[in-house]
């Protein structure tokens, strides 16, 4: 009778994904029933090579014959996986693999029955899926059995005897052992007395036609016994230190530190919290454990706002005490701030990296936990990235680091040299290759390089991939966003055509990819600034533009600027999208006088003079506005720029179409706990763009709005100074604009000033407005109703 037993191999990656592995076998049930019925779900067991194998039974021969015909060989990948593949065909281990189970040398054992040589099965699925995910296991070693072959098939009749007269001709055998096969035949282990007598067994035998079956013959092999293992932990902190990481701005709703040495006195939970609590409010403490469950002195701590994970960090800038939390950097994803998927890089594709590890380490399993809600221990591991190591001996676990940290420092330099200062393209097709990439950034001075990242948190969107573009001529960023942001591009010959977008990698910005947009005060044009309002005493601080950066580095102006008076502060201002210097600033003397000399050094004699690239300075309007009402305007200008009740920035908000917007600086308390932090003390507008063409949008908003206070200013000043010139000569000025002096003139009669209204003009009294004799008491309303002599 012909079998009825095939093997399954090579299922797609998405067959055997953590979270599918439980539902593994209806899936392969489903896929072989297409073909013919088959006997119950199939069952699941360790395949040659580490891989996970099916076994299933159909109801009749005809119908495995049929299957293995049908679907070996076939490409089941899923339409994801063949377009990260870029539609090449597929590998040979990515195509299905189907074999009649006999035929392929797989024994299905009967139920109760069992070998010591036989091959020890998994654990069921659902065991499996319970396993940490993309976890790599050592296959257990095995070694050849000199003097044992194994033959298949046997009719379903014979006995031990019958199997005795066959292979007795080769030699003298020592021990049968009969299996039973899923097909109703019969394999057996033959033990042989020498290594020559089962060679020549097993050679003689094989290909031999017996009663309609052609038999197989193998070496019988015994797998080594299980080797004690400890259990070690690394998360993905600890890898390397913090100081071979790159420079990258976190996300502004990033909250999580690692803390990588508490102090000694701080490593209960609730000193460690007190210590915590002077940066912010602590929602989440986990400590660090050790193989013993021990605490190492480190742990993650989660603030409940991201400007106070910021003071935290912040604190320990020199000694890197505390950072930001590298697992929750690969959590996010592309969403975080390295722009590309860390756990994937340090997996590998098919967990091609972990396996490696295995094999050169030595390690018994290796597995990533922390992701997507997976914990393999302790409290800790849950939610934060890590690796669970097996290995006999601790000195394995600073080789696997060694080799982890290598990988993690792999996908650094990739941050550095493909997605920082990138143009990020997104909502392309999956046929769009780097060639069509070139296609449709030729006409802005074409590619330097392109990198694509699969992001996962829109495949079920479509757009899964992410193109990280940079120019051969960094000026034509500018107008490759303008033309292709929200455009239908492509040829639909050469390139397919979609509507992508186009933006600027941003250095500041939130995981939801709103990017943080910021313009200081003084950075905005200022044509109605009245300027003849004069500094005042507690001016101290400029405004400077132009500055030569490409011939002094900050320490350099620093004493430039020393060089008029003591300087309290020097902020260099930044670029939003590429965080270079844009050559502003503002510098803060210690005294007035000091500030005084520096802008007259740096103000031409002439206008004709001037030159636009010289280095200029000006009052900082920064200063002026936060003096509130002790500026030299006499004019509260942050009342004027967010309104009594805010709705002065919630007009902006809408108008700029933002998605939040802030006034910033040090001095002005902020009520929203979870603003940005501050860029510097100075007064700045931070906006919350969603898209990059927004930008001028705020920009143009905040212009108008400044551009109104500066005229309600200018018109204050001007009645000021009206008023004040009035009354210089002698007089106010009327309703009607004629001056008061020449209508009191006017209407004087006879030489007498003008009676009150409503009432006739009397002459005072005697000696009114004289001096009062000596030693007297002036007469009554001399002095004014409430004057008393003095005694009285």
């Amino acid at each position: 009778m012909a079998d009825r037993a095939v093997v399954a191999r090579n299922f797609p990656q998405a067959w055997v994904a953590p979270a599918a592995l439980g539902s593994l076998p209806q899936k392969v049930q489903s896929l072989l029933q297409r073909i013919g019925p088959i006997d119950g779900a199939p069952s699941i067991s360790q395949g040659p090579g580490g891989g996970l194998q099916a076994l299933a039974h159909f109801k009749s021969a005809e119908a495995a014959r049929d299957a293995v015909t049908t679907l070996h060989g076939t490409d089941l990948r899923t339409a994801q996986e063949k377009r990260l593949a870029n539609f090449e065909p597929p590998k040979e281990s990515e195509r299905f693999w189907l074999r009649i189970a006999s035929e392929a040398g797989v024994m299905v054992p009967q139920a109760g029955a069992g070998s010591p040589q036989a091959s020890q099965p998994l654990a069921a699925a659902g065991a499996l899926a319970a396993q940490a995910p993309a976890e790599v296991t050592a296959p257990r070693r095995s070694r050849p059995i000199p003097t044992g072959i194994v033959v298949s098939p046997f009719p379903a009749e014979w006995a031990e005897g019958d199997v005795r007269t066959l292979t007795g001709p080769y030699g003298k055998v020592v021990k049968v052992r009969m299996q039973l096969l899923a097909s109703g035949l019969k394999g057996a282990y033959i033990d042989y007395a020498t290594e020559a007598e089962a060679s020549a067994a097993r050679t003689g035998l094989d290909g031999l036609s017996l009663m309609g079956n052609r038999l197989r013959t193998a070496q019988q092999e015994q797998l080594e016994a299980y080797r004690a293992t400890q259990r070690f932990v690394v998360f993905v902190d600890e890898l390397a230190p913090p100081s071979t990481r790159p420079r990258v701005e976190p996300r502004l709703d990033d909250c999580e530190v690692f803390v990588n040495e508490l102090p000694r006195a701080s490593r209960s939970e609730e000193a460690a919290r007190a210590w915590l609590g002077a940066f912010g409010e602590v929602a989440e403490l986990h400590f660090v454990l050790d193989a013993q469950l021990r605490a190492t002195g480190k742990a993650y701590a989660r603030f409940r706002h991201h400007p106070e994970a910021v003071a935290a960090v912040r604190s320990s800038e020199g000694s890197q005490q505390i950072t930001w939390s590298e697992s929750e950097r690969a959590l996010r994803g592309t969403k975080g701030p390295y722009g590309l998927d860390l756990i994937k890089r340090l997996v590998g594709e098919g967990r091609a990296h972990l396996q490696e590890v295995v094999s050169a380490s030595g390690l018994s399993s290796l597995a990533i936990g922390g992701i997507g809600g997976s914990s393999t221990g302790s409290g800790t591991e849950a939610g934060h990235v890590h690796f669970v190591m097996r290995c006999e001996h601790p000195s394995q676990v600073e080789q696997v680091r060694g080799m982890l940290a290598a990988e993690l420092a792999k996908a650094h330099d990739s941050y550095k040299r493909e997605v920082h200062g990138s143009l990020v393209l997104r909502g392309f097709p999956a046929s769009w290759s780097e060639k069509g990439l070139k296609f449709v950034f030729a006409p802005f001075g074409g590619l330097a390089s392109v990198a694509l990242e699969e992001d996962r948190a829109s495949v079920e969107a479509g757009a899964s991939r992410i193109a990280y573009v940079k120019l051969r001529n960094d000026g034509g960023m500018e107008k490759a966003v303008t033309n292709l942001h929200q455009t239908k591009v492509g040829d639909g010959d050469l390139v397919e055509e979609c509507v992508v977008e186009c933006q600027r990698w941003p250095a500041r910005s939130w995981s939801d990819g709103c990017v943080r947009i910021g313009f200081f005060i003084d950075q905005l044009p200022m044509h109605r600034r009245p300027l003849e309002s004069e500094p005042g005493p507690e001016d101290r601080e400029l405004f400077v533009q132009n500055l030569p950066l490409a011939d002094m580095n900050p320490q350099q102006l620093q004493e430039y600027f020393e060089g008029f008076g003591e300087v309290e502060d020097l902020h260099l201002i930044k670029a939003t999208f590429t965080e270079e210097l844009t050559g502003e600033g503002y510098v803060r003397f210690k005294n007035h006088r000091d500030a005084v000399r520096c802008i007259e050094a740096l103000t031409p004699s002439s206008p004709q003079d001037a030159d636009p690239s010289d280095l200029m300075g000006s009052w900082s309007e920064s200063e002026r506005i936060l003096q509130r009402k002790g500026n030299c305007y006499r004019f509260n200008l942050i009342t004027e720029l967010v309104g009594m009740d805010g709705s002065g920035l919630a007009k902006l908000k809408q108008e700029a179409k933002l998605k939040g917007v802030w006034v910033l600086s040090e001095s002005l308390q902020q009520k929203d706990r979870a603003s940005p932090p501050l860029a510097a003390r100075q007064l700045q507008f931070v906006g919350k763009v969603t898209e990059e063409a927004n930008v001028k949008l705020f920009r143009e908003q905040l212009e108008r709005t400044l551009e109104d206070i500066h005229t309600k200013i200018a018109d204050r000043l001007e009645k000021r100074k009206r008023k004040a010139a009035a009354a210089a000569d002698g007089g106010g000025t009327p309703d009607n604009g004629a001056p008061r002096v020449a209508v009191a003139e006017a209407s004087r009669v006879n030489g007498q000033p003008p009676q009150p209204a409503g009432s006739a003009w009397m002459a005072p009294p005697p000696g009114w407005g004289q001096p009062p004799p000596l030693g007297s008491a002036p007469p009554t309303g001399y002095w004014g109703g409430g004057w008393q002599a003095p005694g009285a």
